[in-house]
């Protein structure tokens, strides 16, 4: 649906009410506008001028965007870091501590006798066998550390994402018509409207960032997903692209045969690697489009 672009243009100028007017006035020179005393640039009447409007406002947006990468690979790099320390600390013999507890032994005559039973503690796991024990402690910490920092860096991407979508509907006279847009609505509008139909989607992470953030990392029926002889759902279909995919690009996600989704080392790296990949790609989609324009 095709709407003005002067409306489209207003929710570029939220951000702009709220800016110095030492910074306006640069704007307005920028973009070519005359600056009102208002709070508010005097829209022109072609459409030429409005979306130069929103190219500025792009252009602050996407750096946004490629700053937030320098961030994610902190945060990456620090869990890391985190990790190691972790299972190194794990290793050590006082890591694990042990105590008893009375168990009860029922005998044939009624007899009830107790006798000292020793568990194993580490963090927040027991058990009966020290290693065991020490183990589960060393996968938990590794496994739910990288899903806290994936979910996080996903996050500040999506948002980062929507961000961009908002301008590129400005700049396109576009709308999407959606309360809480993602970015499979920002890829949706790169590829319909900015030449971005041969850009590689990020799809994958989505699907296992949803596994992560609300089935506790389980891939729910995924072994038996690619036996089904029934029609697939539109999720078991993304699901069987989106984990072959990782694998296929070596990004250090396994899956046990309880479907748990595994990460090493190699993935949160990864995941930033590919939302780099998007972002600059989005970026040259973006540039090519509005060279058209003028």
């Amino acid at each position: 649906m095709k709407i003005d672009c002067r409306i489209l243009l207003s929710r570029s100028l939220k951000s702009w009410i709220l800016m110095p007017k030492k910074v306006k006035l640069t704007v307005a020179k920028l973009t070519g506008n005359k600056y009102c005393s208002h709070g508010s640039l005097a829209i022109t009447e072609t459409k030429k001028e409005i979306q130069g409007v929103a190219k500025f406002f792009f252009s602050l947006k996407l750096q946004e965007a490629i700053s937030s990468i320098s961030v994610m690979k902190m945060l990456v790099e620090q869990a890391e870091a985190n990790i190691s320390r972790a299972l190194i600390d794990a290793d050590k013999p006082e890591a694990v501590e042990s105590g008893e507890f009375p168990e009860e032994q029922h005998h044939e005559d009624g007899r009830i006798t107790t006798f000292p039973c020793t568990y194993y503690s580490c963090g927040s796991c027991f058990g009966y066998d020290e290693d065991e024990v020490r183990s589960k402690y060393k996968h938990l910490i590794a496994q739910l550390t990288r899903r806290s920092v994936f979910l996080t860096i996903f996050g500040l991407f999506e948002h980062r994402m929507v961000d961009c979508l908002e301008l590129m509907d400005d700049l396109s006279c576009k709308t999407t018509d959606k309360t809480r847009k993602t970015v499979e609505d920002c890829h949706k509008r790169l590829k319909r409207n900015f030449g971005g139909k041969s850009i590689k989607d990020v799809d994958h992470l989505a699907v296992i960032r949803n596994i992560m953030a609300h089935s506790d990392g389980v891939a729910e029926d995924y072994k038996t997903l690619s036996c089904k002889k029934t029609k697939k759902t539109e999720y078991e279909k993304r699901l069987l692209r989106a984990i072959p995919r990782t694998m296929a690009e070596n990004a250090g996600v396994s899956i046990n045969m309880f479907n748990d989704i595994l990460m090493d080392d190699r993935f949160l790296m990864y995941a930033v690697g590919e939302f780099e990949r998007y972002v600059n790609e989005l970026n040259t989609a973006v540039r090519t489009y509005q060279s058209r324009l003028t």
